[in-house]
């Protein structure tokens, strides 16, 4: 389906936290339409003016600050891309929130059963990133479809 990189985890081994999962879901929305090299060289830039992928600075940003990233050559000058990064860091705060980890809400929508599902649930709530990056982020965070009997527990590990 994907082509592993570098910076994704391999099968069954997930992010240590919920940093590491937000650095991966914000990696899917600037993805969404360019080659792996583009983003990989502006990584370091987008990394900075993203706080480190702190999903509770990365909330607090606001219109001057999409305004200065719109003209700063280090990372992608998307304004969709970049709007909806605040978005989702907002979206991603409340889902810690409610589920007590971004792990343990991948658990309960079944991802490891029924990843097509779950990317399609996680298109709905985060903005900028439709079903084949939802699907890409989830093979990058180490979820890949595990084929189960009716009988099994589905095949998932606690991170």
């Amino acid at each position: 389906m994907f082509q592993r990189q570098p910076w994704m985890q391999r099968a069954g081994e997930f992010p240590e936290n919920d940093l590491q999962y937000h650095e991966l879901l914000v990696r899917a929305v600037f993805s969404g339409g360019l080659g792996p090299r583009v983003v990989e060289a502006r990584w370091p830039g987008i990394s900075e003016a993203f706080c480190g992928f702190h999903p509770e600075a990365v909330e607090g940003l606001g219109e001057a600050d999409v305004a200065r990233l719109l003209g700063d050559a280090k990372v992608i000058r998307n304004r969709r891309k970049i709007e909806a990064v605040i978005h989702n860091a907002r979206e991603f705060g409340a889902i810690v929130k409610q589920s007590g980890s971004f792990h343990e809400f991948l658990v309960g929508l079944e991802v490891g059963s029924d990843l097509p599902d779950a990317a399609a649930e996680l298109a709905k709530r985060f903005k900028h990133l439709g079903p084949t990056s939802a699907a890409l982020f989830l093979f990058s965070a180490g979820w890949r479809e595990q084929p189960q009997s009716a009988d099994e527990a589905p095949a998932v590990a606690a991170a």
